[in-house]
């Protein structure tokens, strides 16, 4: 029981120490929303660049253990990337992601799933997004969310990327169709990580690959439970592909 409550100590500091160290000073100001169909709450992020007629990248980025990473770190540690990327950026407000008591059980992963797409689709009137150019992220027990809905609408998200993150097979294996194989994925994680979130990344690589998926991997020098999302919005931009538009603009067919 004290070893229990030792390690737990240790993963929770681990967890804490997962400051925002991201610019804060953007031209715009990331707005708290509530989506309509399910009445829960997100952060967006829309840059000072954006205009309707060219269709902007989206970043779906999931938080981990509340109340150690919340939406609202999300939406500060990404906006400045969004702004400087032309992208716009949501932070859902999750459940199930627990990475320090929780696995990512199923009931969770599909109202996160409910969640995310309801906030997609709204978006998807609202302000013209690049539907080609979908990433979904996720930091530590973020982690759960971004591979179990990632991996279910490849024709949504066109690349997966776990930062720093927990995962579990038992309760994603069989819940995706055949072609999510063709995502490209992209794992990494600090070489001073804690030791839960070293094996998880490995075990989520060890897993993918045996199942037939191309899976990029990074381990972070001289890095620990800390948040680097310049690292996938590089892996982002390296697969983006030719625009599509959720809108109709004047003067295209």
């Amino acid at each position: 029981m004290m070893k229990k409550v030792i390690l737990l100590t240790m993963a929770m500091a681990g967890l804490a120490g997962c400051a925002v160290t991201q610019d804060q000073n953007t031209p715009v100001s990331q707005h708290h929303q509530t989506e309509p169909s399910t009445k829960k709450g997100f952060y967006i992020y829309v840059p000072s660049t954006y205009r309707r007629e060219k269709p902007a990248p989206l970043i779906v980025t999931c938080h981990g253990t509340p109340p150690y990473d919340i939406a609202e770190h999300h939406i500060r540690e990404w906006k400045a990337i969004g702004e400087a990327n032309g992208c716009i950026i949501i932070a859902p407000e999750l459940v199930g992601t627990d990475g320090i008591f929780g696995d990512g059980p199923t009931s969770a992963m599909l109202e996160d799933e409910r969640r995310i797409l309801s906030i997609i689709s709204t978006l998807g009137y609202q302000y013209n997004i690049d539907m080609a150019n979908v990433m979904i992220t996720g930091f530590s027990g973020g982690g759960f969310p971004a591979y179990w809905v990632g991996l279910r609408h490849p024709d949504l998200f066109s690349v997966i990327v776990a930062r720093n993150c927990n995962f579990s097979e038992h309760n994603l294996a069989g819940w995706y169709p055949a072609e999510a194989v063709n995502t490209p994925i992209f794992v990494y994680w600090g070489d001073n990580d804690p030791g839960a979130i070293k094996n998880q990344s490995q075990n989520a690589i060890t897993y993918l690959r045996s199942m037939g998926f191309s899976v990029e991997t990074r381990e972070l020098p001289n890095t620990g439970h800390e948040r680097h999302p310049e690292v996938a919005m590089e892996f982002f931009r390296s697969h983006m592909k030719q625009p599509r538009s959720s809108l109709p603009v004047e003067g295209q067919k």
